[in-house]
């Protein structure tokens, strides 16, 4: 019974011998490719989570300037209400002041159509 478990490690050790001296490249490489597979998800995920949040602090700055532009705009429509500027003139700056929103969105949308059909040319 001893010899025959001696014989059945000498058999698988020398099996496990041919294989790491065969077969040895062939795994060190799949393990490579998938090292190589790994790091390249981490720089993927590196770079995504940057452009996020460049994209958010430009987000919070937009927002920003769009509170002071208002308050400028509260302000100078208070200053205009105390020269005491005619009604026609107000409404004039408010009409352009929708005209000037309606062509920002315009704008966006033509923005996103072009992109849209520029990554369908690509592709």
């Amino acid at each position: 019974m001893r010899n025959q478990r001696r014989m059945l490690e000498a058999k698988e050790r020398a099996e496990l011998l041919g294989r790491a001296n065969g077969e040895s490249a062939h795994v060190l490489r799949i393990f490579d490719e998938e090292a190589q597979a790994m790091q390249s998800v981490r720089n993927s995920s590196r770079m995504l989570q940057e452009s996020f949040e460049t994209g958010t602090a430009i987000l919070s700055k937009y927002a920003e300037q769009r509170d002071r532009l208002k308050r400028a705009q509260r302000k100078a429509l208070d200053v205009l209400n105390t020269v005491g500027l005619s009604n026609s003139v107000l409404r004039l700056i408010e009409r352009r002041n929708r005209v000037d929103t309606w062509i920002k969105y315009v704008g966006m949308v033509l923005t996103v159509v072009i992109v849209y059909f520029f990554w369908k040319w690509t592709r």
